[in-house]
């Protein structure tokens, strides 16, 4: 089993490099988590300070984990259907692709917390250089190399529950529907999503409830929590909610914009498992950035009224770090990851369409409108959660909706989303299309 599974991993590596970036990327952001936790014996507050880091990252990754990790799953169907075919047990196939998922998740974190190692004493002047920060700035520090095994178990137990589901359903489908079908059909929304899902929209509801009727230090003590809880929930109706946008919205862009923008359309709509980790890392990173810095404007607002001189809303440039540094990273590399582990199909795609008389600038042009359709989905989902979250607190602090929203933070993730998306689209087109032209001209030849 172990060869078969580690042979595997080297016929399929262009797939496991995304997977394998995330997990660099966990280990990175949960090394930094043990180090400012090894260091807070000379000062506590690092202690306080990477929870920080941990609850929002830990969102993020999570989202990341789990999209990626079924993408990865998804990508390689046709390869364990031929296992299946070879009469390989069900449950064999299973255990081989959850040892994958841990072989790479290992490698991954361990390559993180590495380079985290190198780079924390370097970085920690940069990221507490804020004044409010300058006597964190002097605490000796120490990087916990005996915290970072505790990071990589961390980060295979995600890998592992995240990909449970793609493994169960590579064992459990039938051989020659996989062969048949591109990818699976969806199956709705899982017992585990649902349940969760339910459990935190209730947690939603009593947060509301509660801040409705707290006093004012309640209300600004308890901010922090909608945004994490919403973003958590949409995390976990994602596969169900992106896509059903996605149609309604592209839908509605009129026929005569031409056939570039319908085959892109059909790309991006077509590909569940591939949109949806591309997507979500985006909609996270957006609904954080705008979330948090809309919260800080309306904090503001609300200080101001009630002669909170004291209280300092304000994002400095080390809260900024502290508190997005982590899920706009992992957001960055899962979007990336999500187009790159899906270019051997968009290879498949092109090589068919080129074939079938579409030009190379269309399938570019195609290529181009496909990333933009992602970035915007993502975005819109984004900002239903960053207006979540903000009805709950202006709700408790009897201000408007509108008071203090801030979108352009976020856009500026999703600006940056989209750059990774196009180059990892026209990246895999652009070779498509190379290939088939030197096939030509050995064909002539």
């Amino acid at each position: 089993m172990i060869k078969l599974a580690f042979a595997d991993l080297r016929d399929h590596i262009l797939v496991w490099v995304g997977a394998f970036a995330v997990a660099l990327a966990c280990g990175y952001v949960g090394g930094w988590v043990a180090s400012l936790a090894a260091s807070a014996s000379t000062c506590e507050s690092l202690r306080d300070l990477g929870w920080v880091v941990l609850v929002f990252s830990a969102i993020a990754a999570m989202a990341v984990i789990v999209s990626v990790a079924n993408l990865t799953v998804a990508a390689q169907r046709r390869s364990y259907a031929l296992w299946r075919l070879a009469n390989v047990d069900p449950r064999l196939v299973s255990l081989v692709v959850l040892v994958q998922l841990a072989a790479v998740a290992v490698l991954g974190a361990a390559c993180g917390t590495l380079i985290e190692s190198v780079t924390f004493v370097p970085l920690f002047p940069w990221v507490f250089d804020s004044p409010n920060y300058r006597s964190i700035d002097q605490a000796a520090l120490d990087v916990g190399v005996s915290l970072m095994p505790l990071v990589w178990l961390a980060v295979v137990g995600a890998f592992l529950v995240g990909g449970s589901k793609g493994a169960r359903l590579a064992g459990k489908t039938e051989p020659i529907v996989i062969l048949r079908e591109r990818e699976a059909k969806g199956r709705g929304m899982t017992w585990v999503r649902g349940a969760l899902f339910v459990g935190v929209l209730v947690g939603i509801c009593r947060l509301s409830a509660f801040m409705a009727e707290a006093d004012p230090g309640a209300v600004v003590s308890s901010s922090l929590y909608p945004p994490i809880l919403i973003m958590t929930l949409l995390a976990v109706a994602a596969p169900l909610m992106l896509p059903a946008l996605m149609r309604a919205w592209t839908a509605i862009v009129p026929q005569r914009c031409g056939g570039v923008w319908q085959l892109a359309r059909r790309f991006a709509c077509y590909g569940l498992a591939a949109s949806v980790s591309i997507e979500t890392p985006i909609m996270v990173g957006f609904g954080f950035a705008a979330s948090i810095f809309s919260l800080s404007g309306l904090l503001g607002i609300y200080a101001q009224q009630q002669d909170m001189a004291d209280l300092s809303t304000s994002l400095d440039w080390t809260s900024s770090v502290l508190l997005l540094g982590g899920p706009v990273l992992l957001c960055s590399v899962g979007a990336a990851a999500g187009v790159v582990m899906s270019s051997r199909s968009r290879a498949r795609d092109v090589a068919v369409l080129s074939v079938s008389g579409v030009g190379s600038a269309a399938l570019l042009a195609a290529a181009a409108w496909e990333a933009f359709i992602h970035a915007v989905n993502a975005t819109l989902l984004g900002m239903l959660a960053v207006l979540a979250s903000e009805a709950i607190v202006a709700n408790a602090a009897g201000l408007s909706l509108f008071d203090g929203l801030a979108f352009t933070e976020g856009l500026v993730v999703s600006v940056v989303g989209f750059g990774l998306v196009l180059v990892s689209t026209l990246v895999p087109t652009c070779i498509a299309l190379r290939r088939r032209t030197f096939s030509a001209f050995r064909t002539h030849g």
